[in-house]
């Protein structure tokens, strides 16, 4: 049971009720990190307009942008993040045996090399907080200014829904697997 659900919509203030509109027209449902941002508005509106920039506005390729999502939802064991997102990644040509390999911990493969290096960069933002010299320069050859501010921003946006994520103990759908912690 999360430890803090969405706020019941008879009970939503006006900004309440207009960002709760805009996740649901973009995302079908308040699910996820969202139900309990709602509880504190001034943080949900822009948090939820960032996440769908990253999501849908950006020149990054699906494939690219969800083995960086599913990295970060790795690295902080984010159950429902990972049910959200592994899917999404395999749909948009991730291999499912590469999604069970970083579920596992292992070495996601196969990868093409621009998978890869997304992976390993977005691994290194979130284990060290910064990027080689070397990982920069193939970041921004591969991402350009552009793609690698972005990337930065994928990786600390799904950090704060992670957190939210787990704090929070939002649980993924019953019947759902839960992502194996280890």
């Amino acid at each position: 049971m999360a430890r803090l659900g969405p706020p019941q919509p008879s009970d939503y203030n006006e900004d309440q009720q207009r960002i709760a509109d805009s996740i649901t027209s973009s995302r079908g449902s308040i699910r996820g990190p969202f139900g309990p941002w709602l509880h504190a508005p001034g943080l949900a509106d822009p948090a939820q307009q960032t996440g769908a920039y990253l999501r849908f506005g950006t020149e990054m390729s699906d494939g690219l942008r969800e083995i960086a999502i599913c990295t970060v939802a790795r690295h902080w064991q984010a159950n429902f993040e990972w049910y959200a997102h592994a899917p999404l990644a395999e749909k948009a040509g991730i291999s499912a045996a590469a999604i069970e390999k970083l579920r596992t911990g292992a070495t996601p493969e196969p990868l093409s090399p621009d998978e890869r290096l997304v992976h390993e960069l977005a691994k290194e933002i979130v284990e060290t907080g910064h990027l080689s010299d070397e990982s920069y320069a193939f970041g921004r050859e591969l991402l350009g200014d552009a793609g690698m501010v972005d990337l930065v921003g994928l990786c600390g946006y799904y950090s704060l829904v992670s957190f939210t994520l787990n704090v929070f103990d939002v649980a993924v759908p019953d019947g759902e697997p839960p992502f194996t912690k280890g």
